[in-house]
């Protein structure tokens, strides 16, 4: 299987990249992702991302901070 990103114009794929090594007519299945399901993905990781860096994290903090629970990645989804 052969994972290939581009966009998706006026009915027509356009590859972010060449396509090479693909001889002849071959089997496809195009999947299109709207804006806003990838905004939220790439939403999801940056949160999921903060929060690793923040656990592990040896830091030290100065005065009394609150103390703060973020949502498990399952929780968001």
């Amino acid at each position: 299987m052969l994972i290939i990103d581009g966009i998706l114009e006026n009915g027509v794929f356009i590859p972010n990249k060449p396509l090479v090594d693909i001889k002849g007519r071959q089997s496809a299945t195009l999947t299109v992702s709207t804006n806003d399901e990838i905004d939220r993905q790439e939403q999801i990781l940056a949160w999921k991302q903060f929060g690793e860096v923040v656990l592990n994290s040896n830091e030290e903090l100065e005065g009394n901070p609150e103390r703060i629970k973020f949502k498990d990645i399952k929780e968001v989804i």
